[in-house]
């Protein structure tokens, strides 16, 4: 029995996060790898009648996303990861026991995208770039106090910012995160 099309949305959707996550390892590039997955969703969309369930699609769509993105990767002369590596990646992604990971992670990318810019600043000085606190207070003329409440602020704003994304979606259970 084939999938309806609903299905196989929401089964890439909810999973965007993984399938977006090979993509970036190979190209290293979140755009690229946005549109990699777009890709694969109208190409699932035309092979609807070929899955027998939600996990059949997420293999699958982790396949051809690798694929995508190695054929990308050769156009544009990137050097990839090994090829054992990148299998043991998919392989790990394509676990559907770590169904809550991605359901975390997805809420989390929603609140991000709803800090205001200041603090996406921060967070991204601290997390992306490594600074310390110290370096961070250096850079926007701060009091290193300042930074540590700004963080310690953002951070309690996404944590209930998550708590709640997932109450919505039902995945919390006795107020923890799962």
């Amino acid at each position: 029995m084939s999938l309806s099309r609903d299905i196989v949305v929401k089964t890439l959707l909810r999973n965007r996060l993984r399938v977006m996550s090979v993509a970036t390892a190979i190209v290293r590039d979140v755009h690229a790898a946005d549109d990699i997955f777009q890709q694969v969703v109208l190409s699932a969309l035309e092979s609807c009648e070929s899955f027998h369930d939600s996990g059949h699609v997420l293999a699958w769509a982790l396949r051809a996303a690798k694929h995508r993105s190695l054929d990308l990767a050769q156009r544009r002369r990137l050097l990839s990861l090994p090829d054992e590596i990148l299998d043991q990646m998919t392989s790990e992604w394509s676990d559907p026991t770590s169904m809550v990971w991605s359901d975390q992670a997805e809420a989390l990318q929603r609140c991000l995208g709803r800090l205001a810019a200041h603090s996406r600043n921060v967070l991204r000085l601290r997390y992306a770039d490594g600074m310390s606190a110290n370096a961070i207070a250096s850079e926007l003329k701060r009091s290193v106090d300042a930074v540590y409440q700004t963080l310690s602020r953002v951070h309690r704003a996404l944590r209930q910012c998550v708590e709640r994304e997932l109450q919505h979606q039902g995945q919390l259970t006795g107020g923890e995160l799962t």
